[in-house]
């Protein structure tokens, strides 16, 4: 159940009307059992070969969020959300790693929100992956999911503001400045090149939503010299029998021809440019899915096969299953063993949000 924390609005010394502030505990936790391709069965093990165990479907998290109303239509918004927690080994993120900011909402102006937050991109372009971006999303394991560009799914340091919608159309923006933005170490995301001077960074996204119908482009500029601009376009129609969607992406970075995402447990080396394709079919309190991607810059490819079973509103089962194409096998390095080509990942758990 959600707890709600109302706090008491104190008139000022002038007089003037008191103001509510509402607090709102939340969180999503995920555990099952898993494994990848040459590996052992294990809760949690679905999660590569390196994997951090903090949710094969949906990452485990818990936050803090909340609103006061300053009257005149003006509200004031944050969101505190831990990193990863690991409920498999009690490894925990306790650090707001994933949403730590403040903003301002007009009814009339839409809303701006400064810190650390989900990218334009994820809040743009992340309904179009119907299984919400698991271990087991076939676009993330293609390498061509414009959620994880730069390797996440957040951005630090980040002004964003989104529009009111006007009849189905919003329209996203971000800005991070050049102070705020570090050179990337190629050798962490498993980049190959050099790139240069880190550069302020700009995003803008637009989604039409109406009906059955969704229609989202996305573009980010590049972080550093010798990257270059991502875009993605993506669309969606309702059948009411089945769901159907198709997008289109091009990365930060030229493709890796053959490069394993799974065993480098990472998305974001592959670089490169590709199209998706979904289909989800609703059956009462239950659904399936698959969802294929082709990364052309990098010559791979990833089918992904989905079911959910909701038990309440709040508490479901999933099986998840992603088998990756065209992916090399990894050598050993020092202590760490070789890894196979074409690796895939399974996973079975249970979700519950609050």
């Amino acid at each position: 159940m959600k707890k709600s924390l109302i706090a008491l609005a104190v008139l000022a010394a002038s007089g003037a009307a008191m103001a509510q502030s509402s607090v709102t505990l939340y969180g999503v936790l995920d555990v099952g059992f898993g494994k990848v391709k040459g590996e052992k069965w294990g809760m949690n093990n679905g999660e590569g070969y390196a994997g951090s165990g903090d949710g094969f479907n949906s990452t485990s998290v818990i936050g803090f969020r909340g609103s006061e109303d300053l009257g005149g239509g003006l509200k004031a918004n944050f969101n505190l959300q831990t990193s990863g927690l690991d409920l498999s080994s009690s490894g925990t993120g306790l650090n707001f790693g994933r949403e730590a900011w403040v903003g301002l909402e007009g009814a009339g102006w839409g809303a701006i929100q400064l810190g650390r937050s989900s990218s334009v991109a994820a809040k743009v372009m992340g309904g179009y992956d119907f299984n919400g971006t698991s271990y087991s999303s076939a676009y993330d394991r293609a390498g061509i999911s414009a959620v994880t560009w730069y390797g996440s799914s957040r951005r630090s340091s980040q002004v964003q503001y989104v529009t009111p919608n006007f009849g189905g159309f919003t329209l996203r923006a971000g800005y991070t400045a050049k102070g705020d933005q570090t050179a990337t170490s190629n050798s962490s995301v498993g980049l190959l090149g050099a790139y240069g001077e880190a550069k302020a960074q700009y995003s803008l996204g637009a989604t039409f939503a109406n009906g059955p119908l969704s229609v989202s482009a996305m573009a980010e500029s590049k972080a550093q010299e010798g990257m270059r601009t991502a875009y993605a376009v993506g669309a969606s129609y309702d059948l009411k029998v089945v769901k159907l969607a198709a997008t289109y992406n091009r990365r930060e970075t030229e493709g890796v021809d053959g490069y394993n995402t799974i065993a480098n447990n990472t998305g974001r080396g592959a670089g490169g440019k590709g199209w998706t394709l979904a289909a989800v079919a609703p059956f009462g309190p239950a659904n399936v899915g698959v969802q294929y991607a082709r990364n052309t810059g990098a010559d791979i490819s990833a089918v992904e096969l989905f079911a959910n079973y909701a038990l309440s509103k709040r508490t479901r089962f999933y099986v998840d299953f992603v088998k990756t194409y065209d992916q090399n096998g990894v050598a050993a390095v020092g202590t760490t063993p070789a890894r196979p080509s074409e690796p895939y990942a399974i996973g079975l758990g249970v979700v519950h949000t609050f």
